[in-house]
């Protein structure tokens, strides 16, 4: 059985939970606000401006707005960054989440149109900030939608990666990139994330980019055994990938994150990730442990991409078993 959950805002910010709720009713200069004093912290802006853009989708043009001859080059950067993400956020909106194949001609140039809008501010957010890694890490999911040639998606990932080596958000957007939904191939998605494990500093939650690769293995490979009724194959499949050796490395890319664990605002992202996919395959008491410090705020991946049921539902019923419900 579902519960209700608090979906989406993945954070123990509370700042940032009231700036979502003054955007989405039309108060920018909330946004504005919280992206000011981020500056200097690049894990924190790039969750705030993802928040912030998902929350002013339908008022890009109101962002526009903001950019007055008064306003301080510092803060004209704020606002092309928040401009050029909403304007992703609201292409990804017009697209929707399905399968390319499910996307009408229409919408789908549309959606390319919107997204190709976003190039320009944040280039300019860029060129007016060059140490900041944000308007980079926001262009991968420009390139992924606009299917730019894996040059151009090279080039921006060494954009970040010069910037900030270590941007979290920015990992997620690359094992995107490197996936075989989008072109890659399940090989090259797996080596990135082992790479990222062994180069994680001890302590950042780096290292859940392996049970993401595992989740976008499943989801590609096990979930339309679901999807077909061939529950049997879908049981079958499950206990032929999670190996002994696919279930340590498991177990030691958690620990490494969590033996020295920091502060961090990805945090709950990387929780709901190890905890969903050590109970997928059986660790029940290595997830607990996970899903015990998530409360009440669910992300919807990788819950969405395991079962048969919606996330809500499908985070239910792992809490539930664990006795955490």
């Amino acid at each position: 059985m579902a519960t209700d959950f608090i979906v989406g805002r993945t954070w123990h910010d509370i700042a940032l939970d009231a700036g979502v709720d003054a955007v989405s009713e039309g108060y920018l200069a909330a946004g504005t606000a919280l992206l000011r004093e981020t500056r200097e912290d690049p894990e924190l802006r790039a969750q705030r401006v993802e928040a912030l853009g998902r929350a002013a989708v339908g008022r890009s043009g109101g962002i526009t707005e903001l950019l007055t001859e008064d306003a301080t080059e510092a803060d004209a950067t704020d606002i092309l960054l928040w401009l050029g993400r909403t304007l992703i956020d609201e292409a990804w909106q017009i697209r929707g989440g399905g399968w390319a194949e499910t996307v009408g001609r229409d919408r789908f140039k549309l959606f390319r149109a919107t997204l190709a809008n976003a190039r320009e501010p944040l280039l300019a957010a860029a060129e007016l900030d060059t140490a900041d890694p944000v308007p980079w890490e926001c262009m991968q999911w420009l390139a992924l939608g606009l299917e730019l040639e894996r040059d151009h998606k090279d080039a921006i990932w060494r954009n970040i990666a010069e910037r900030c080596p270590t941007l979290m958000s920015a990992h997620w957007g690359r094992l995107q990139v490197l996936a075989e939904k989008w072109g890659g191939s399940h090989e090259e998605m797996f080596d990135f994330a082992r790479q990222v494990v062994d180069a994680a500093p001890a302590g950042q939650p780096l290292t859940a980019m392996l049970p993401l690769a595992h989740a976008e293995y499943l989801l590609r490979e096990r979930r339309p055994l679901l999807e077909s009724g061939e529950s049997r194959a879908f049981v079958r499949f499950s206990v032929d990938h999670y190996t002994m050796e696919i279930v340590e490395e498991l177990e030691a890319a958690a620990n490494k994150w969590t033996a020295t664990m920091a502060p961090h605002p990805r945090g709950l992202e990387a929780h709901h990730l190890f905890g969903a996919i050590l109970a997928d395959c059986g660790l029940d008491d290595a997830a607990r442990p996970h899903l015990e410090r998530v409360g009440d705020r669910l992300h919807v991946i990788p819950w969405s991409y395991l079962g048969a049921g919606s996330a809500g539902e499908e985070f239910s019923d792992a809490l539930q078993r664990l006795g955490i419900a």
